[in-house]
């Protein structure tokens, strides 16, 4: 275990609390607004303060001046699905553990779909990769997502998926929220830290940290809310702010 903690003192601060930025949306979509130079917004988040920055392996290579010592690295362990492909919860490995460590990450990040056609699939691999993460000390982040859209903010959705996580195995849940005090009691439910999900791009997304966090979140794990706006740097600021105080 000490491998294990002394990796997740590098994604979470001292408040065991956390701000990742997901950058990894290029492997599933295609180059997306904001993610056309990964070393550009990987630097625009770092400057602002993100505790951590989840990336493809491919893309680290590119961005290792931008954050190394600055902040966390997250390497994501599972794809091989793009928005091309119908059955888009027909996710495998395309990294192994062991290849994220030799790119210097911090922790990893795998995919727990529930609901779908690929869910036994989906979470077999999920505990194989718990299971093999935890030989070497690595943290493993488990994004907990039901299949069907019309459920990532359902509240009995939302925490069969979470609870799913934990007991597989993930030291860390990211997942979707409710925004309501229905959180709390799937927050509760998981015994480790909680990371809400930030979802389609929206308005406000301080709102959505200022709801999670004060339903008992660890942090927020934000993607689109951050790359696509017209000032990242500053979003991650006011999400800094948000979270840690200050």
């Amino acid at each position: 275990m000490t491998g294990l903690a002394i990796r997740l003192r590098r994604v979470f601060r001292d408040d065991n609390r956390s701000v990742v930025v997901a950058l990894d949306h290029a492997q599933f979509q295609g180059s997306l607004p904001g993610l056309e130079s990964m070393a550009d917004i990987v630097g625009r988040v770092v400057a602002g303060g993100a505790d951590a920055v989840i990336l493809n392996p491919g893309a680290v290579r590119d961005c290792v001046p931008a954050f190394a010592g600055r902040c966390g690295l997250i390497v994501r362990l599972t794809g091989a699905s793009s928005r091309l492909n119908p059955s888009f919860d027909y996710h495998r490995k395309i990294c192994s553990v062991r290849q994220a460590v030799s790119l210097g990450a911090d922790a990893v990040i795998a995919m727990g779909f529930v609901g779908g056609a690929g869910e036994p699939a989906s979470l077999a691999l999920l505990a194989h990769l718990a299971d093999q993460c935890h030989c070497l000390g690595v943290p493993l982040i488990a994004e907990m997502l039901p299949v069907a859209q019309d459920h990532f903010h359902d509240p009995d959705w939302i925490g069969v998926a979470a609870r799913t996580g934990y007991e597989l195995g993930a030291d860390v849940i990211k997942a979707y929220t409710t925004g309501t005090a229905a959180d709390r009691k799937i927050i509760e439910q998981c015994s480790v830290p909680f990371l809400a999900a930030g979802g389609a791009k929206t308005a406000n997304p301080i709102e959505i940290a200022t709801q999670a966090m004060a339903h008992g979140a660890a942090g927020i794990a934000f993607g689109r809310n951050v790359f696509g706006a017209d000032d990242p740097t500053r979003v991650v600021r006011d999400l800094v702010r948000e979270v840690h105080g200050g």
